[in-house]
């Protein structure tokens, strides 16, 4: 099967990824993302935005009580 080619003669098959030109859209775009998680969250657990920053809020002091690894001394 032919490909489809723009005026330019790139494929139009796969998308094109936004650009970015400073440090900042990249910033915006993982915020984006991160609010569409929350976003996601919240509809699956059924609760709201705030529900879930919370959640993820505990979870974190969670990780910090216990320590990656154990050691132990003879």
């Amino acid at each position: 099967m032919a490909r489809v080619l723009d005026p330019l003669g790139k494929s139009k098959r796969h998308p094109l990824l936004p650009r970015s030109h400073s440090r900042n859209d990249g910033l915006n775009l993982i915020e984006m993302e991160l609010g569409a998680a929350k976003e996601i969250l919240a509809e699956v657990f059924g609760i709201t935005v705030q529900e879930v920053e919370e959640m993820i809020r505990q979870r974190s002091e969670e990780r910090m009580l216990w320590p990656e690894r154990f050691w132990l001394v003879d």
